[in-house]
C-alpha cells in the first residue's frame, strides 16, 4: 500500500468465512474498510447479508473516491449498504 498505484489509497477486503478474519485484521492496520458477507462471528467492522449488498456498497463508495488520495471518511450508507457490526 506504500508504493504507486496503491499510496495514498484504502483497502477494501470483503470476505464471507472465517478464513478471512487476518486479513480483515491486516486490512485494519491499513486504515480499510472490512466486510463480512453473511452471519457468524467476525472481526470485520461491517457486514452485509449477501453478494448484492456488498454490489451495493461498493456503487455508493466508488463514486466519493478520490482517486488522487484517500478518503478518511466512511462510504454513505444506501439501501442494502454495509451496516457496522455489532
Amino acid at each position: 500500500m506504500a508504493q504507486a498505484p496503491f499510496a495514498g489509497r484504502r483497502p477494501v477486503f470483503v470476505g464471507d468465512d472465517r478464513t478471512n478474519e487476518d486479513r480483515f485484521d491486516a486490512v485494519h492496520a491499513l486504515g480499510g474498510h472490512t466486510i463480512k458477507v453473511g452471519p457468524g462471528d467476525t472481526r470485520a467492522l461491517r457486514r452485509v447479508a449477501d453478494l448484492g449488498a456488498v454490489l451495493a456498497w461498493l456503487s455508493a463508495y466508488a463514486p466519493q473516491s478520490d482517486t488522487r488520495r484517500a478518503s478518511s471518511a466512511a462510504p454513505p450508507r444506501a439501501a442494502g449498504a454495509a451496516a457496522p457490526v455489532r
